[in-house]
């Protein structure tokens, strides 16, 4: 039995190809993949981490816990924990997408008590309207666009409801093809015609359709090998030592840098007093010493001389002259 739906084939595979896309997949075609299912859910979720819940736990809520609770037969509504749950199981199911799990949980329980009811009362009395139950979900609460908000109404009424995938999309609507739908209304309003559509041929259930498509979109995907670590640190490996190149010669006396011209090392560099890099200082400044020492500089001289003179060096003030 072929398993996969696209790719290159044999031309004697062609025949049992088309029996598995979903405008002529036959009832026992259908089935044949439906019992596949938990397999396939296994080994997609094989590189979960260690704490994480259990995928077939989460797979047993989603389609068999939360449709029995909260039901139209039921009445009874839904809280946040229970939306978060429900998405829980969407992004371990399908693609991970780390954003909405904040989002969503920056719902209040009134929210989502509101905005259930009032999209599942519209829903009662008009149930083919279903662009507007989904923008009642998808309006007011945060987090939740239609692929979500197609989530809740499908536990609402597992019946007849299927849940917008990425899988059901390519499967149904996109005949197989590596698509990726927008999550657009419009999207979800041509897949739930469809479903309802083969839904009413086959006589299966939406949630049979859902896990159907799973399969046969899955099983044609390569599933991601978990990395076992190799004790290794990080980097290159280590060399053995017969592999190794010898280290260069260590020669006293010489720093890093250019090696000496002709065997003769530079000269050392002749440090400036006070230690500082730059141009050496003038020679008449690096001539003068403190004052308060008592000792005779090239500038003290000069000023002597010029007293003994009698010329006073001592600047005199501008402005007027003092009145008498």
């Amino acid at each position: 039995m072929l398993r996969t739906i696209f790719g290159k084939k044999d031309p004697e595979d062609a025949q049992t190809e088309s029996t598995t896309m979903a405008s002529s997949i036959t009832i026992s075609d259908f089935k044949d993949a439906l019992s596949r299912y938990p397999v396939v859910l296994k080994a997609r979720n094989a590189n979960a981490r260690p704490d994480a819940i259990p995928i077939e736990e989460l797979d047993r809520y989603r389609y068999v816990e939360a449709p029995a609770r909260f039901s139209k037969n039921t009445g009874a509504t839904m809280k946040l924990e229970d939306v978060q749950k429900l998405l829980q199981w969407k992004l371990r199911h399908g693609t991970f997408r780390p954003s909405l799990t904040q989002q969503v949980a920056s719902n209040s329980d009134e929210k989502v008590e509101e905005a259930t009811k009032d999209a599942f009362s519209h829903y009662a009395s008009n149930p083919d309207d279903i662009k507007s139950v989904i923008e009642k979900l998808n309006a007011p609460l945060k987090g939740i666009g239609p692929a979500t908000a197609s989530l809740l109404l499908a536990v609402h009424d597992p019946d007849n409801v299927v849940f917008f995938s990425d899988e059901l999309y390519r499967w149904l609507v996109a005949d197989g093809k590596s698509v990726q739908p927008k999550y657009k209304i419009a999207e979800f309003e041509e897949l739930f015609s469809k479903a309802k559509a083969l839904k009413t041929r086959l006589n299966v259930s939406p949630i049979d359709i859902e896990k159907a498509a799973f399969v046969l979109i899955k099983e044609n995907e390569p599933v991601a090998e978990k990395k076992v670590p190799s004790g290794r640190g990080r980097g290159r490996p280590k060399l053995p030592e017969d592999q190794k190149k010898p280290k260069k010669e260590v020669v006293p006396g010489r720093g890093r840098g250019r090696p000496p011209k002709d065997g003769v090392a530079a000269k050392p560099k002749v440090v400036t007093s006070g230690g500082k890099r730059g141009r050496p200082a003038k020679a008449a400044k690096t001539e003068e010493v403190d004052a308060e020492e008592g000792a005779r500089t090239p500038a003290s001289d000069k000023k002597r001389k010029a007293n003994d003179d009698g010329n006073d060096s001592t600047p005199k003030k501008r402005g007027r002259k003092p009145k008498a």
